[in-house]
């Protein structure tokens, strides 16, 4: 591995290797599992998560899950601890080329923390902008379309007109009740 590091410029000024990030394949439904172990052996690990909601028998439920699913990150100096992470539980292996891993750039990980918000779960915008069209995939309004109007104050609920009988009525869901059509 010493010989590949050196190609790749991992070293630093003293010819010591330096650490960088690769990808942990897991086995299935295993991240929690391969990051403790990972964390056991004092190698620095990063799952991102991602908070989602599901309808489950009418009610949305909030569940937590990681936002790759099968993967998660390590930083490694290989040649210490490649055959540690190999062999550890839940791991499956370390993503490469053939049989060499290659290591992720900084600035992916990077740009995933810069995404993170309250709870370190990785935030995205749903792009939903005043007078989208929207539709509702769960509830009493399930299927039916609207206009979205505005978030409320915590970011969870929303505003969307519903139009009956010719009148707009403006009806308040959880975030994750709609989706934007148009």
């Amino acid at each position: 591995m010493n010989n590949l590091n050196r190609l790749n410029g991992q070293n630093d000024l003293n010819g010591n290797n330096v650490k960088q990030w690769y990808v942990i394949q897991t086995k299935p439904l295993n991240e929690y599992r391969a990051e403790n172990h990972l964390a056991n052996q004092e190698i620095e690990t990063f799952l991102p998560l991602l908070e989602v909601f599901q309808d489950s028998y009418g009610r949305i439920v909030q569940k937590i899950k990681p936002l790759f699913p099968n993967y998660l990150f390590a930083r490694l100096d290989l040649d210490l601890h490649y055959y540690k992470v190999k062999y550890t539980r839940g791991v499956n292996k370390i993503l490469g080329s053939g049989v060499e891993p290659i290591p992720i750039s900084e600035k992916v990980i990077q740009t995933i923390k810069e995404r993170m918000g309250e709870n370190n779960l990785v935030k995205f915008d749903d792009g939903l902008e005043e007078g989208n069209i929207v539709q509702f995939t769960s509830g009493p309004f399930k299927d039916l379309m609207g206009v979205f109007d505005k978030k409320m104050s915590d970011g969870k609920r929303v505003r969307v007109l519903l139009s009956l009988i010719g009148v707009d009525v403006p009806v308040q869901v959880s975030r994750w009740q709609i989706k934007k059509v148009a």
